[in-house]
C-alpha cells in the first residue's frame, strides 16, 4: 500500500508539472537586522494608545525608544505563465514581518495579491499596487538612500502620503499601466477610495482616490522624469496636486540623483540631491539632502556606507539629521535571497 500511495503521489505530481509547462514560481527577498537611532522619536496617539493609558487623547505625543533592534524578513512569492501567443499573466503576494516601534518582535503577515499582464512594451498591473512615482519606473524619486532602512533621502522633507504596495496588508485595489518604447516611458496609475463604493463598509484604513501620470526619457546615460498626481484622504473629497520631476545619470564615477517636488499640502517646495561614489571594489559612500517642504522643516541629510560582504550580503550604516533637525543613525546587515 505504501508503494501503491507513493507511486500514485509521484504520478499526480509529474501530470501537473506537465499541464504547467509554460508556468513558473519564483522565491526571492532579503533580510536584515541592526540598530536603529533616532533622537526624541515620537508619534501621534491612536485610540489604542488612550484605551492603554499612553496617552490621554488621540494625537497627543507618545515617545518611543530612541533606540531598537531594527529587523525585517521580506519574501516575495512571484507565479507566472504564458500564452502560445506570448502574452505573460503573471501574480505576486508578499510575506514581511518587521519589528514593532515599541522595540517587541512581530509576526509575519500576507499582503493582498498583485496581478499583471504584459506584452511587448505593455504592462498592466490591478489590485495591491504602487503608484507612479513609488513604483520608480519613471522617477528615481528615493535616489540613493544612505544606511540600512532609508530614514532620509532626497526626498524626506516632503509631507506627501504616497499610494504604494502594502507588504503586509490588503493594499489599495487599484491598476497601473506602463508603456515602454526604447528611451521613452509613459507610466499612469489610479485608485479607489471604496469608502464612497455601493455596499462599502466604515475602514479606518481605506486608502482615498489618488491619480498619477508620468513619463520619462533616458538620453546619454541620464534620465529625466516627471510625474502629476492627485491625491485624497480616504473618506475625503479634499484633493492635493503633487509635482515631481527627477534627473538621474553619473558624473565622473558617481552616481547621482537631483529632484524637485511639489505638494500642495507642504508650503514650500522640496528640491533634494543624492549620490554614491565608489572608494574601491566592494564600498560605496552614499549622501543625502533634501531642504523645503513645510516651513518648520530643517534640511534632512545623510551620510552613511554601503560595504559588500559577497554572496548578496552587504554591511549598511549611515548618520544624518531628519526634517525635525534630530540625529538619526543606523548600522545593520543585509542578506539578498
Amino acid at each position: 500500500m505504501k508503494k501503491l500511495l507513493i507511486a500514485t503521489t509521484a504520478l499526480v505530481g509529474t501530470a501537473s508539472v506537465v499541464a504547467a509547462d509554460n508556468a513558473n514560481i519564483n522565491f526571492g527577498g532579503y533580510g536584515r537586522f541592526g540598530i536603529l537611532y533616532e533622537e526624541d522619536r515620537s508619534r501621534s496617539a491612536t485610540a489604542a494608545d488612550v484605551t492603554a493609558g499612553n496617552a490621554a487623547a488621540v494625537g497627543d505625543t507618545v515617545q518611543e525608544e530612541e533606540t531598537r533592534i531594527e529587523s525585517r524578513f521580506r519574501l516575495n512569492i512571484d507565479a507566472s505563465t504564458e500564452t502560445d501567443g506570448g502574452v505573460r499573466f503573471a501574480a505576486r503576494v508578499r510575506v514581511e514581518a518587521n519589528e514593532n516601534a515599541d522595540n517587541s518582535a512581530n509576526a509575519a503577515s500576507f499582503s493582498g495579491p498583485r496581478f499583471q499582464v504584459s506584452s511587448g512594451g505593455l504592462r498592466v498591473r490591478v489590485g495591491n499596487i504602487s503608484g507612479v512615482t513609488d513604483a520608480a519606473n519613471v522617477v528615481d524619486y528615493f535616489g540613493h538612500e544612505p544606511g540600512l532602512v532609508g530614514q532620509t533621502g532626497q526626498y524626506a522633507n516632503s509631507g506627501v502620503s504616497l499610494p504604494a504596495f502594502s507588504s503586509t496588508g490588503a493594499g489599495n485595489n487599484g491598476i497601473n499601466v506602463l508603456y515602454e518604447m526604447g528611451d521613452f516611458k509613459v507610466m499612469a496609475s489610479y485608485t479607489d477610495d471604496h469608502t464612497d463604493n455601493d455596499g462599502a463598509t466604515a475602514d479606518t484604513t481605506a486608502f482615498g482616490d489618488s491619480f498619477e501620470i508620468g513619463a520619462s526619457y533616458t538620453f546619454s546615460a541620464w534620465t529625466l522624469g516627471a510625474v502629476y498626481g492627485e491625491f485624497e484622504g480616504a473618506g475625503s473629497d479634499v484633493s492635493n496636486d503633487w509635482i515631481v520631476a527627477t534627473l538621474s545619470g553619473t558624473i565622473g564615477t558617481a552616481d547621482v540623483s537631483f529632484l524637485i517636488s511639489d505638494f500642495e499640502g507642504d508650503d514650500d517646495a522640496v528640491f533634494g540631491a543624492s549620490a554614491s561614489f565608489p572608494v574601491g571594489a566592494a564600498t560605496n559612500i552614499l549622501a543625502s539632502v533634501s531642504d523645503g517642504g513645510d516651513d518648520g522643516n530643517d534640511t534632512s541629510y545623510g551620510l552613511g556606507f554601503r560595504h559588500s560582504l559577497g554572496g548578496g550580503v552587504r554591511l549598511d550604516g549611515m548618520v544624518g539629521s531628519n526634517a525635525a533637525g534630530n540625529t538619526i543613525a543606523d548600522l545593520g546587515v543585509r542578506f539578498d535571497f
